[in-house]
């Protein structure tokens, strides 16, 4: 039993798909704003996904040798746990 409606299951499907889009298509600052929506709502495993995209994606366009996405993808979900537990659920 999911503890998500389906609207919020929509909702969440929605915006990991502009974000992997985003990764795609989008300037690099559409999958942040997807990443950062997710993570502050949701346990988000697609996060670590756009990251890992936009990573593979840019990175040897950009020339970073560190996968800055991903880490900020792990960043902001170990961040936003607390937040989301404290301040979502009753």
């Amino acid at each position: 039993m999911s503890i998500f409606s389906p609207s919020e299951i929509k909702i969440r499907f929605t915006v990991a798909a502009i974000g992997m889009l985003g990764a795609f298509f989008a300037p690099w600052w559409v999958p942040l704003i997807c990443m950062i929506v997710l993570a502050l709502r949701y346990p988000a495993w697609e996060v670590f996904v756009i990251g890992l995209v936009v990573d593979l994606l840019w990175l040897p366009s950009l020339g970073f040798q560190i996968p800055i996405f991903l880490i900020a993808g792990l960043v902001l979900v170990w961040i936003c746990a607390p937040l989301r537990s404290q301040f979502l659920r009753p």
